[in-house]
């Protein structure tokens, strides 16, 4: 187990587990008027509103971050948002964490035919019912892919005792540090890389954002090199070559003046850290949300 894995492994443990990737995709398609920002990722991307994004930036803005989510994830939504709600030069704010990529589908995702054709698999469908929403309205989200203001206040991500439940990722992280096992074949990065491509393809310069992790689980993981970290930035230094993007280093939370406190679990900030780290994000992004 990777130290990467432990902290995608905790945040999993934490979540729903209702399924919103198809709900996004219905979201989607019911859009009346074509967002200019868009944020992709995992739950721990799912707490950027918005609202606040506009704010900031003077442009629209639609959350299509899904629960555990992957580059095949980010991939599927961007191709889909390209041919159900298109817009050039669209903008992107995309969470990370230090693993960065993995090469696998989630089943969630392969049980919605919307997203077979992007993903190469048989099944594509025609536009007509490409952009058409599969289900009804769930309640739990806005039209611009927010939580409604009663789902956000009562999330599982919020624990009882957040003390208690960092002592334990922490405990989690010196155990299992030993058994470190980097993945470095290159197919995890196929469908990290297909998105950046089409993102660049169609004039977006999207940001890269790693995700913010509690001040004594990054201390513990530092104490131990953190490893996927280094990989992570020299693979994305390298990358710079082939694809244009901004990388904002978020984990450290002091770099932004977020708070220990504003965490709803080991590996969730709540909101007001989140409206924090999105000002860092758009005035570190040189530009490209603006």
């Amino acid at each position: 187990m990777g130290l990467a894995l432990i902290l995608a492994s905790a945040a999993l443990a934490a979540h729903d587990p209702s399924e919103d990737r198809s709900v996004k995709l219905d979201l989607v398609a019911r859009l009346t008027t074509s967002p200019e920002t868009i944020v992709l990722g995992s739950s721990r991307g799912r707490r950027a509103q918005p609202d606040y994004i506009e704010s900031l930036t003077g442009h629209s803005a639609f959350n299509g971050a899904v629960r555990a989510g992957t580059a095949a994830d980010a991939f599927v939504m961007t191709r889909y948002l390209a041919d159900c709600a298109p817009r050039a030069g669209r903008r992107y704010i995309w969470f990370v964490d230090a693993g960065l990529a993995t090469n696998g589908i989630p089943p969630e995702l392969l049980a919605d035919p919307r997203s077979h054709g992007y993903l190469g698999l048989p099944g594509a469908l025609s536009r007509q019912a490409l952009c058409r929403p599969r289900g009804r309205p769930d309640g739990r989200h806005q039209a611009d892919g927010s939580y409604t203001a009663q789902v956000a206040s009562s999330l599982p991500e919020h624990a009882k005792n957040l003390d208690a439940e960092v002592a334990k990722l922490v405990a989690s992280v010196r155990e299992h540090h030993g058994s470190l096992n980097l993945d470095t074949n290159p197919r995890r990065f196929v469908w990290f890389e297909k998105t950046l491509a089409f993102m660049n393809s169609h004039g977006s310069r999207p940001v890269i954002v790693f995700n913010p992790i509690q001040p004594k689980v990054l201390a513990e993981l530092r104490k131990y090199g953190f490893p996927e970290h280094r990989a992570a930035l020299t693979y994305l230094r390298g990358l710079h070559r082939r694809y244009d993007f901004v990388a904002v280093d978020a984990e450290n939370i002091h770099r932004w003046g977020g708070s220990a406190n504003d965490f709803w679990d080991p590996t969730h900030i709540d909101y007001a850290n989140m409206r924090r780290l999105l000002a860092y994000i758009v005035a570190h992004s040189d530009g490209a949300l603006r």
